[in-house]
């Protein structure tokens, strides 16, 4: 089956920052985490395909791109804090970042509002926010996201995933669903939807309020889904 490119890949491609304010490139050697404390991150779209080096483009308003951009103890740190000045100055244009980094790179992200697109990956995601969005497509096999509000639309999940929303909705969905993945969703009010690929699995419907589907596939994959007030659909790709 093809994989299909999530809609946040296909508005914010590779290399469509134009007149960029930052423009920094790093050694990748030793680099094992991409650290993001910021509070408002933006558009940020991360590509884990950098070889000997690690580049991070950035383009919008000085006074909201990120105070602090630089490598330390294994890390690659982008770091700001710029509510204050969103407040006094506001927002007139997106803040678009795209970064390079490893394919094993560790992404741990806090930020109070901002969008986060995974563009594949292997290393551990910890994402946790707000207000926003994380979407896109990813191969890591540990993932953890918590958004206050906000929503999630992620393809080809696997290994252990933990995403938990108050309010707001996900989207997951796999071309191929194999091995002992372990994938729980919950969603406080907002609605789930599965999409999964053409296997065999049993479904089970547990309780009014919340609501909870558990899946288990024919290879030994487990998805747990949960919906305070919403719905939780499933559907073949």
């Amino acid at each position: 089956m093809a994989l299909r490119t999530p809609k946040s890949l296909s508005t914010f491609p590779k290399g469509a920052i134009r007149n960029a304010q930052i423009n920094q490139r790093f050694p990748a050697e030793g680099i094992r985490e991409f650290r993001i404390d910021v509070h408002t991150l933006g558009n940020l779209l991360i590509c884990f395909d950098a070889e000997d080096e690690i580049s991070v483009v950035a383009a919008g308003e000085s006074h909201l791109l990120p105070q602090r951009l630089f490598c330390s103890g294994g890390a690659l740190r982008y770091e700001g804090s710029n509510f204050v000045s969103y407040l006094k100055n506001g927002q007139k244009q997106k803040i678009l970042i795209e970064a390079h980094v490893p394919p094993e790179t560790k992404v741990l992200a806090k930020f109070t509002a901002g969008v986060v697109i995974l563009d594949g990956g292997r290393g551990d995601i910890d994402i946790r926010g707000t207000f926003g969005e994380v979407s896109g497509i990813t191969h890591s096999s540990k993932m953890r996201i918590k958004l206050h509000t906000g929503d999630v639309s992620l393809n080809e999940l696997q290994g252990e995933a933990d995403i938990r929303l108050n309010v707001g909705s996900a989207t997951l969905g796999w071309t191929e669903l194999e091995g002992p993945n372990r994938i729980h969703v919950h969603c406080g009010f907002g609605g789930v939807d599965l999409l999964l690929p053409a296997v065999e699995f049993v479904a089970h419907d547990e309780g009014v309020l919340p609501r909870t589907k558990r899946i288990t596939t024919s290879s030994g994959s487990e998805i747990t889904a949960v919906a305070g007030l919403g719905s939780i659909d499933v559907k073949h790709w």
